[in-house]
């Protein structure tokens, strides 16, 4: 090697790629030789009719409709005064005082576990 370099030896082309880029894009896109690798096993799309599983994808329900309430299932105790606590937050109608006694949780509690 005598250490100096020519204006092309950067094993770039005009395009900004380097050798191996410009293999993998002549590859893919067709226009390059065929060594067998998995890219050119894949089917391509052609942009025809679209998959005909798309009413697979469609609810049965109607948008009014709504899941009904199991009367079977077993509310603790601390879930039912949390549903309390929500619709007082939700009627604007909370007092802290009240919010720590009703949930038995004071924050000293709550933020050292």
């Amino acid at each position: 090697m005598s250490g100096t370099q020519g204006p092309s030896d950067d094993v770039y082309d005009a395009e900004g790629y380097d050798e191996s880029q410009r293999a993998e894009i002549l590859e893919v896109t067709g226009d390059g030789p065929d060594d067998g690798a998995l890219l050119t096993d894949l089917n391509p799309d052609l942009g025809g009719s679209e998959d005909d599983d798309d009413d697979l994808d469609e609810l049965s329900m109607a948008d009014d409709e709504i899941g009904e309430e199991d009367d079977d299932a077993d509310e603790d105790e601390d879930d039912l005064d949390e549903d309390d606590i929500q619709d007082d937050f939700d009627d604007d109608d909370v007092d802290e005082d009240d919010l720590d006694e009703e949930l038995d949780d004071p924050d000293d509690v709550a933020l050292r576990p």
